[in-house]
């Protein structure tokens, strides 16, 4: 392993004030980002597809954009990338299953509309793994090719961090953004539920699924996110409040909470060693930490918020029942085992206790809202530690189930490093919170 595969990317919030004062221009980022992939992509396969001719092109009409003074947005010029669930116009996408082999939509997703009309330059589709929580795709780790780059958002990840882009869409049904973030060193951002519109996302969970941004920095991450909230939010649109598009500040949290959930347990010495040793760094930093055995109310609920793990992959299960048993019934050999017994749990699901969870989930909502009264926001892992090696399991995903459950914001930063492999740190917000989570993310990662 050798350091070649990591980012040496410039910065893109840095390049775009290059680009607004006439020093540098958008075809000369994508360039530097074609350069790393024509090094990188062949070992860590980030890509399914890749469109390098009309990324050429839309960069170049970005630059006519700057050199006239009128940029269409904050993230026009922007090099990015669009995991392989997502629909394209002009690109084929095939969600890593060869039920789905060639297939060419009609339509963008919504998303991918919406990062056009702000002038981003697409370069591509990346690896997901079968339908966002199948089967695992070719991609690999850039900081080690031996290990698992995580998923479901495999390729957004690890393309993110090898400098092929700054930034691209993500999705999370279980933890497929914050997982892939922690175990790459880059910047996953969960938005709330619903904040951003899932139009032409392939459908796993109409309760889980998330679409946001994986990064090269909180800026990244957040700046796309940002937009496509201005432009097709979701059916929550007052989750991300969106102002306007000036650079994000940098605000320090207060007082954090310690969320010691169920996971915890699947931490090794080594990981549990970096966490604490996080916590402690922000401490001198001057932040105030709360732990469970100091407040009892957080105390009982993390408690009550030990029904999630349980709970969380049984909602997914319904939800994807009707759909995944057709294709499973369609065409057996071409559906994973591991798509079988996702159909085969929902099954198991009645539609009174799907009622039952989802009456549970709105009353931990309220539970775990309460605490935003007194914390700015919770930390916890964004992973069971560093990505293991080997490329056929994604890693465990009990730690990044809860924030996904709740459907409230989070953030994978890139603050710990274990045997030589990053490790996140999970940043939990609360409902209507994006934004000042971001906020807080942003000093954070700094």
């Amino acid at each position: 392993m050798t350091e070649s595969f990591l980012s040496d990317l410039p910065n893109f919030q840095t390049e775009r004030q290059h680009f607004l004062n006439g020093r540098s221009k958008p075809s000369t980022f994508l360039e530097a980002c074609i350069r790393n992939i024509e090094a990188k992509e062949p070992t860590i396969r980030a890509f399914a597809y890749l469109d390098l001719e009309n990324a050429r092109h839309a960069a170049r009409e970005a630059d006519k954009r700057y050199s006239a003074g009128k940029p269409l947005s904050a993230i026009d010029g922007m090099p990015i990338v669009v995991k392989d669930i997502i629909d394209t116009k002009d690109m084929p996408t095939e969600m890593n299953s060869p039920f789905f082999a060639k297939n060419q939509p009609r339509f963008d997703a919504a998303c991918v509309a919406a990062a056009r009309l702000g002038g981003a330059v697409l370069l591509g589709k990346t690896v997901t793994t079968e339908f966002a929580l199948g089967r695992s795709g070719p991609t690999t780790n850039p900081h080690n090719p031996k290990h698992t780059p995580g998923g479901s958002s495999s390729g957004t990840a690890a393309g993110a961090a090898s400098g092929m882009f700054p930034a691209g869409f993500a999705t999370q049904t279980q933890g497929s953004i914050l997982r892939p973030a922690s175990f790459n060193g880059v910047v996953g951002f969960k938005p709330s539920h619903g904040a951003l519109s899932i139009e032409g996302i392939h459908p796993v969970s109409q309760t889980h699924d998330h679409l946001g941004a994986i990064g090269q920095s909180v800026d990244d991450a957040w700046g796309l996110s940002h937009w496509i909230a201005r432009t097709v939010p979701g059916h929550s649109p007052m989750a991300l409040p969106v102002p306007d598009d000036g650079p994000l500040p940098a605000v320090m949290p207060q007082r954090l909470s310690v969320a010691r959930l169920e996971g915890f347990e699947e931490l090794d010495g080594d990981s549990l060693s970096a966490f604490e040793n996080c916590l402690e760094a922000l401490k001198a930093r001057g932040v105030t930490l709360v732990e469970p055995a100091q407040d009892a109310t957080l105390a009982d609920v993390l408690k009550r918020m030990g029904a999630i793990p349980e709970m969380s992959p049984r909602m997914v299960a319904y939800d994807m029942l009707l759909r995944f048993r057709h294709y499973c019934q369609a065409a057996p050999d071409q559906i994973s085992q591991r798509l079988h017994e996702w159909v085969a749990l929902g099954e198991d699901v009645s539609f009174e206790e799907y009622g039952r969870m989802l009456a549970a989930r709105d009353e931990l909502r309220r539970c775990v809202q309460h605490l935003s009264a007194t914390y700015d926001a919770v930390v916890l892992p964004a992973a069971s530690g560093p990505a293991p090696e080997g490329l056929g399991q994604t890693g465990s995903r009990t730690l990044l189930q809860y924030w996904t459950f709740l459907g409230f914001p989070a953030f994978s930063l890139p603050m710990m490093r274990v045997r030589d492999m990053p490790f996140g740190l999970q940043f939990g917000g609360f409902g209507r919170g994006d934004h000042r989570l971001a906020q807080h993310a942003k000093w954070l990662a700094s």
